[in-house]
This record gives C-alpha cells, sequence and structure tokens, in this order.
C-alpha cells in the first residue's frame, strides 16, 4: 500500500469512526434518558410509600377531613391540612418532573387521576384552596382544570 492509497482511505476510515462515534453516543445518551426515568419514577414511589404510610396511620382523622373539614378539631384540622399538603406535594413533584419530561404521559395520568379522586372529595378540596397560593400559577392552573 502506498502513501496515495492510505490517503484516499483515511478520510472514509474517519468519517466511518465517526458514524460509530455518534451512534455510540446516541444509545449511551438514550439509555442515560431511561436510567434517569427510572431514578425518578422511583423517587415518586418512594413519596407515594411514605405519603400512604402517614396516611394509614391517621385513617380515622383523613377520612373524617375528606368528608367534613369545617367539623374536625383544631389540632385534627391542622394533621388534615398537613396530610393534603403532603399529597400536593407528591402530586407537584409528579408535576414537575412531568414537565421536564423525567416521567412518561401514562405515568402522570395516573397522578392526575389520583389527584382528581382527591379534589372530588370536599374536605381535600376545601383544604386545598386554603395553602393554593403557596404554590405556582401553573400548578394551580392544572389542579383548575382537573376540578372542572
Amino acid at each position: 500500500m502506498d502513501w496515495t492509497t492510505l490517503a484516499t482511505i483515511a478520510p472514509v476510515v474517519g468519517v466511518v469512526g465517526g458514524l460509530i462515534s455518534v451512534v455510540f453516543l446516541a444509545l449511551q445518551t438514550r439509555r442515560n434518558a431511561q436510567a434517569v426515568e427510572g431514578a425518578t419514577v422511583q423517587g415518586l414511589m418512594q413519596m407515594e410509600i411514605d405519603t400512604f404510610g402517614w396516611l394509614a396511620g391517621n385513617a380515622d382523622m383523613y377520612l373524617h377531613g375528606t368528608t367534613d373539614f369545617a367539623a374536625l378539631t383544631p389540632t385534627e384540622a391542622f394533621r388534615f391540612t398537613q396530610a393534603v399538603k403532603i399529597y400536593m406535594s407528591l402530586y407537584y413533584a409528579a408535576f414537575k418532573q412531568f414537565e421536564q419530561r423525567l416521567i412518561d404521559t401514562e405515568v402522570w395520568e395516573a397522578y392526575e387521576a389520583s389527584l382528581r379522586a382527591n379534589l372530588a372529595l370536599p374536605g381535600f378540596a376545601a383544604c386545598w384552596q386554603g395553602f393554593a397560593q403557596s404554590y405556582p400559577a401553573s400548578f394551580r392552573a392544572r389542579i383548575q382544570r382537573q376540578q372542572a
């Protein structure tokens, strides 16, 4: 092989090597995105476990509050409000992660269905209205669409 042949082949080898690198990077980027989504969903699931565990330990107060928030004692009202805040923090975390495309539409739709179910409870909805302004407008607008 002479220098002229090598000079002719070298750019082709360089292009092929570059294409292989681009394909490799694309695959690695996709895998990384999948890993981030998996970690995000796992984080949300841990928040759910913590939330549901707390609610299970306070079931009587929570169930009473969802039906008749106004009838709660001041201590119960405080605990119920904290329960609703915990729930709304979970929904807000999922909302932000959906906005940033860290969870897919199907996962977010499950959170929206749960949100709709909770907002249908009179006490939950009334309690939410008491602190809704502490959340960003984009989140409040999303919730208003769920209540419609």
